[in-house]
């Protein structure tokens, strides 16, 4: 029971004045009934993550400070987007100096237990309601050599877990693996990475395993052409093959398009190359589902062989 208790404490002490520590103490938590006032943080919190838009905030937050304007990718509407910041104050506050939003620490609390809860539930309900070579983390495992996937994505949790299984498993099959990422994250999931797997330090060492800027990929001199872009992934894949790798897992979030306004690039770009990649790559393209109007869906739907969304994984080729 003290065990439990002190699992509480440590999250609760998170968002407790120091005032307040006292009631916090597995002692007081044992002896004390969870009157109104010390249940109303947490009622608080589910109001925050019962709104799409609100775990939306809590989300974008979650990776750097954003102001009001960058916050409108969220909701386009001024009003609703000021009226749901409003009822985050617990969540969300506002830099005097800078003005922009970012998150408190119990919002970062609430972001934490989100994603932990989310994850958990998504993998059950996979397990659950989708026949097993069709789980997107099942399905991952058997994308090969000329495979161009489509991976769609609204918890970056899921998306984390799609990721590293994904490059995981090109590289036990004899493949070298590059992940790219929003340059602000990079020092984030190369952590991530070594959290998970103890042999990420010698896997870099070795290359066979790359982490990098997708802007640095993407975008030289902030242009983004297509044919620059196959053409290094090309050369890319070739010199891993004269290393003695069988070809080149990638993994490549997409985000940095929409950041710098690139759309009609990005659509070329996955139209150049096609459903079937060169035989010595294979390749999933990572997208936050949000940010995507459903022609964009469609569109890349179109030029993908393989398409991993909530819930399920499927061969798009067969629908062709």
């Amino acid at each position: 029971m003290l065990l439990r208790h002190a699992a509480v404490v440590t999250k609760v002490v998170k968002i407790c004045s120091p005032k307040s520590f006292l009631l916090c103490q597995p002692r007081y938590l044992g002896a004390l009934p969870l009157n109104r006032n010390r249940q109303r943080p947490f009622d608080e919190m589910l109001l925050v993550l019962v709104y799409p838009i609100r775990r939306a905030v809590l989300e974008s937050l979650w990776e750097r400070e954003h102001s009001f304007d960058e916050l409108t990718r969220i909701c386009e509407d001024h009003g609703k987007l000021g009226y749901h910041l409003r009822r985050m104050r617990a969540t969300v506050r506002r830099d005097p100096d800078s003005g922009a939003y970012q998150l408190t620490d119990q919002g970062r609390l609430a972001y934490e237990w989100l994603t932990e809860a989310s994850s958990d539930y998504g993998k059950r309900r996979f397990d659950l309601e989708v026949s097993p070579e069709h789980t997107p983390l099942r399905y991952v495992d058997r994308l090969g050599i000329g495979d161009h996937a489509l991976a769609l994505y609204s918890d970056s949790a899921l998306r984390r877990d799609l990721v590293f299984r994904f490059l995981r498993a090109g590289m036990s099959r004899g493949m070298a693996a590059i992940y790219l990422v929003p340059e602000q994250r990079v020092s984030r999931e190369s952590k991530e990475m070594r959290a998970r797997y103890a042999d990420t330090d010698e896997l870099e060492k070795k290359g066979a395993f790359t982490i990098m800027s997708a802007e640095e990929w993407y975008m030289r001199a902030g242009k983004a052409s297509p044919d620059i872009i196959i053409e290094n992934w090309l050369k890319l894949a070739q010199e891993k093959a004269r290393k003695g790798y069988k070809g080149l897992q990638a993994a490549g979030e997409m985000n940095v398009f929409f950041d710098d306004a690139k759309i009609s690039e990005l659509i070329a770009y996955e139209r150049k190359l096609g459903r079937k990649l060169a035989e010595n790559l294979c390749g999933m393209c990572i997208y936050q589902a949000a940010r995507l109007q459903p022609e964009q869906v469609t569109s890349l739907i179109e030029v993908h062989g393989h398409g991993i969304f909530e819930g399920i994984g499927l061969d798009l080729s067969e629908s062709s």
